[in-house]
């Protein structure tokens, strides 16, 4: 299993975005996208909005499942697009901190010079998410649970019949 954790870790890392599922504070699902930084440790960083939709429940530390999906242009088979989900707690990042110091370099040279004009509005709010859990899928019969401190604990979902995912 090994392997399976090198890939699904470097699927994350490659990734450009992350779909983000949430809930209002109505419990009324919620769901966006938005750019992402992924660190050695599998954490997940989003620079937003507050005018988004979503950030008020991200201020107030709703947890989130986040979607990391291959692109439809790059896959054989669009029922087994690889996807790779996560259960996670979420935690905003203070202006002026030395996490948002050490972080926006990071955005700047992944994002480009747009990143300068974003860090510069105030409304504008940092997130980090810590997968707690979660599933990587990587075709048919290829599905696996992802668990443990490190998120290195992998298991093949095997089903026999009748029993549904």
């Amino acid at each position: 299993m090994e392997n399976i954790y090198k890939e699904y870790f470097a699927f994350m890392k490659k990734a450009k975005s992350v779909y983000i599922s949430s809930v209002d504070e109505n419990t009324k699902p919620e769901i966006s996208y938005s750019p992402c930084v992924v660190d050695d440790e599998k954490k997940v960083y989003i620079l937003v909005s507050e005018l988004s939709k979503r950030t008020s429940s991200l201020v107030q530390g709703r947890n989130v499942s986040l979607m990391f999906i291959e692109p439809e242009d790059q896959c054989e088979e669009l029922y087994v697009r690889i996807r790779l989900i996560f259960e996670c707690s979420t935690k905003q990042i203070e202006r002026k901190t030395e996490k948002w110091n050490e972080l926006i370099p990071v955005f700047l040279e992944k994002f480009g010079d747009i990143i300068n004009i974003l860090k510069s509005l105030s409304d504008f709010k940092l997130f980090c998410f810590s997968p707690v859990s979660g599933s990587y899928v990587k075709g048919f019969g290829k599905a696996y649970t992802i668990e443990g401190k490190t998120l290195d604990q992998i298991s093949h979902v095997n089903f026999s019949a009748n029993q549904k995912m």
